[in-house]
């Protein structure tokens, strides 16, 4: 069995590096290997490819189930799972099909006049633009397409107002019902967001409760997983099997309870939403469960294959959460950790000094785990873990857990224990905001994976024979951070991925120059959900400089934001309303070794054509931002600056024909071209026309639509260009690229 489930194991790390999945008629093929592989006592080849048959298998329903809803016009039929989000402009919620071959699979709508309020349980048949899931790529960011595969959301797409839509009926939904019970009890409270998030899976957080949850390194203990799952299951356990039982039933006092704590366990995972963390939490639990009834012993690392190999076979597009993976190995160390220390024995002391060196060990551990996956941790994820989770684990969440159980059941005095559970979380609010303030997120976007796998190797060693064989191992594991840290500043331009806008970082070091802030459309804010986390993820300590191109919300974004995260940035625009900045032309003419010039124009009445034109200059490379300028414009430049010269242009107006005329082009004649566009984007940026005449003049085009974030190294010898999409695993996940390989120009 243990072979069957490494197998498995494998099977799913191959399938990452696969650059397509093989077609369905391979499953026909897979079952004929397993067959043989079994009689010829092959287990581990046999758990390979009986994880490539369940993974072909379901990948090829969800396709065929895309399809289907893609290529066929005809109204669609579904229930709404989850509380919709409403928005001044539109209403967003998540559709599940009930009839076609699509039936069972999920959509994600936009409805912008609902003609009444829309609820969770309503049935509708509706008429509705769809197009296939496709999300950014940026590092550090969400794979919003394997989020899709994850949850089965086959499309995405709005509602046409202008068709009819029938309301099919009303389930009665007792979730969101206690939902907004809940969420009315704990909304006047200040802890509100903590205890719903606790209680039922909503995380419901302000910019700067998510900061603080991602500087102090706790964001784990406010999403329901195992922690949470464990100690339901634990209590439950322990208050079943106190319960009086006569002699005659004493015999089923241990399987009753090891039952009914699993119950309660499912009970709170629907409360949460059946979210992905709490499924896996609860397979584990049955796992458990089983093999207590069954009255066998199982080992931490039998136990540990046999729950990755049943959650992969079970749902193989698991392999494509970062979250699984965390979660997964956290369990494997926490087994190694526990395996290793045994049983805590001795007075209090030695079980205190236990108990802090096993939460060291987790949280060096994890930070490795962190740095692999996230490219950087929580300086003060120590401190923050040895202080709460101790803390949440013996006296608030069970508190929590109390007071939802006399919630539901109605029980008088439900009001007082939610006062009694915001004063037992003050502590834990409080350290998040200061942890939002003060916390630091150790950023080593470029250090190397082998490193960090060698770290975790040394680790498992001395665990293994004592730390004093390896401790001249040790020394040698800092050298990447101390390099990362201590290096000489390196200068890099990144193109951010924020889909139909425009957000250019020149980044030197730890500080930063933005051209641009990325798009917000009512509710949506690429500011927020794609700039900031990028900015921290290439650990941007200091943003020294905003510049605003022009008065466009695909330019301007939620510039607010920027300014709230880095108080220090200078604001520069030549947009009348905004009395704070101060005028591009002002913008002072070096940036440590680079030389900006702010070209001047004028005369032109169209806020795209008064885009703020920025030239930079360095170790004699040419990079032009022109903003949304036209061609009238580009004609006024090329007349005011006849020596004018590019390297690396970013395509004026996203690649629209009504800019990068031939004759600019031709002047510049620069390398590369850059360009911001989203996918499926409905002005088809870049235009033919503008591509034409790039491949005419000889100019290669990296398009941020197929690329993704497009980062350009700059030393004196050459230009390195790296597509982030081209080297993100899974690689079958990605899209068709043009120029899949890593670019470089040299003089």
């Amino acid at each position: 069995m243990k072979s069957f489930c490494i197998g498995v194991l494998i099977g799913s790390l191959l399938s990452l590096f696969l650059p397509i999945v093989p077609p369905f008629f391979s499953v026909f093929l897979l079952l004929v290997v397993i067959l043989v592989a079994l009689r010829c006592d092959y287990h581990c080849f046999t758990g390979v490819a009986a994880f490539f048959l369940c993974w072909i298998w379901q990948f090829d329903d969800y396709q065929q189930a895309q399809q289907h809803l893609l290529n066929v016009e005809q109204s669609i039929n579904g229930t709404i799972t989850e509380k919709p989000k409403h928005f001044a402009e539109y209403s967003q919620f998540i559709l599940r099909l009930e009839t076609g071959p699509a039936a069972g699979y999920f959509v994600s709508l936009n409805w912008s006049v609902p003609p009444m309020s829309l609820h969770a349980g309503q049935r509708w048949q509706l008429n509705a633009r769809l197009k296939p899931v496709a999300g950014v790529a940026n590092p550090g960011g969400v794979n919003k397409e394997a989020a899709a595969l994850l949850q089965k959301i086959v499309a995405q797409g709005s509602v046409i107002s202008a068709e009819p839509a029938m309301l099919l009926g009303q389930q009665d939904d007792l979730r969101q019902r206690w939902l907004e019970d809940i969420a009315a009890n704990v909304s006047s409270l200040p802890t509100g967001p903590l205890l719903l998030a606790l209680t039922m899976g909503e995380r419901q957080f302000s910019t700067s409760l998510w900061q603080g949850l991602q500087h102090s390194g706790l964001a784990h203990l406010m999403a329901i997983s195992g922690l949470h799952i464990g100690l339901v299951f634990g209590w439950s356990l322990l208050l079943l099997r106190l319960l009086p039982w006569p002699l005659r039933w004493l015999v089923w006092r241990q399987p009753v309870a090891l039952v009914g704590s699993l119950f309660l366990c499912l009970c709170y995972a629907w409360l949460a939403g059946f979210a992905i963390p709490t499924v896996r939490a609860t397979v584990a639990l049955l796992l458990l469960v089983i093999a207590l009834l069954q009255h066998k012993s199982i080992n931490y690392s039998s136990y540990w294959l046999l729950l990755s190999a049943v959650l992969l076979l079970f749902e193989p597009f698991f392999v494509l959460s970062k979250s699984f993976w965390l979660s997964l190995l956290a369990v494997a160390i926490i087994f190694f950790v526990l395996w290793r220390l045994g049983t805590f024995v001795g007075g209090w002391r030695s079980k205190l000094r236990q108990f802090v060196y096993f939460h060291l060990s987790l949280t060096v551990f994890m930070a490795l785990l962190s740095l692999l996956l996230f490219d950087g941790s929580a300086v003060l994820s120590i401190v923050s873990n040895l202080l709460f989770i101790p803390w949440c684990s013996v006296v608030a969440i069970p508190l929590v857990l109390l007071t939802l159980v006399v919630e539901l059941c109605g029980v008088p005095g439900s009001g007082l224990l939610w006062q009694l559970c915001d004063w037992v979380f003050r502590p834990l609010l409080w350290w998040l905001n200061w942890c939002a303030e003060h916390g630091q997120w150790l950023a080593l976007p470029d250090i190397s994976a082998v490193w960090l796998v060698s770290a975790g190797a040394v680790g498992l060693l001395s665990y293994l024979c004592g730390i004093r064989r390896f401790w001249f191992l040790l020394p040698l594991l800092l050298l990447p951070i101390l390099h990362s840290t201590l290096r000489p500043a390196q200068w890099q331009l990144h193109l951010i991925d924020v889909g139909q806008g425009l957000a250019v970082l020149l980044q030197y070091g730890d500080r930063g120059l933005l051209y641009d802030a990325g798009p917000r459309y009512g509710a949506y804010s690429a500011t927020a959900s794609q700039v900031l986390p990028y900015l921290r993820q290439r650990g941007i300590k200091r943003l020294d400089y905003l510049l605003l191109s022009h008065d466009d919300s695909d330019h301007t974004g939620d510039w607010t934001l920027l300014q709230k995260a880095y108080p220090h940035v200078r604001l520069y625009a030549d947009i009348s309303h905004l009395a704070a900045a101060t005028p591009c032309q002002q913008l002072p003419t070096t940036y440590f070794d680079a030389q900006l010039t702010v070209l001047s124009t004028d005369g032109f009445s169209s806020k795209n054509d008064r885009s703020c034109v920025l030239l930079i200059q360095l170790y004699g490379w040419h990079i032009l931002l022109p903003g949304d300028i036209g061609q009238q414009v580009e004609r006024q430049l090329l007349q005011r600056y006849p020596n004018l010269r590019a390297n690396v242009l970013i395509l004026p107006h996203h690649g629209s024909n009504s800019s990068s005329h031939f004759a600019f082009l031709h002047q510049l004649a620069p390398q590369i071209a850059f360009n911001s566009a989203s996918l499926y984007n409905r002005h088809q940026h870049p235009a033919t026309q503008v591509q034409q005449r790039l491949a005419a003049l000889g100019i290669s085009l990296i398009n941020t639509a197929q690329s993704g974030a497009i980062r350009l190294d700059i030393t004196e010898a050459g230009l390195d260009v790296t597509e982030y999409r081209a080297q993100r695993i899974p690689f079958w996940l990605q899209k068709p690229i043009g120029n899949a390989e890593t670019l470089r120009t040299t003089r």
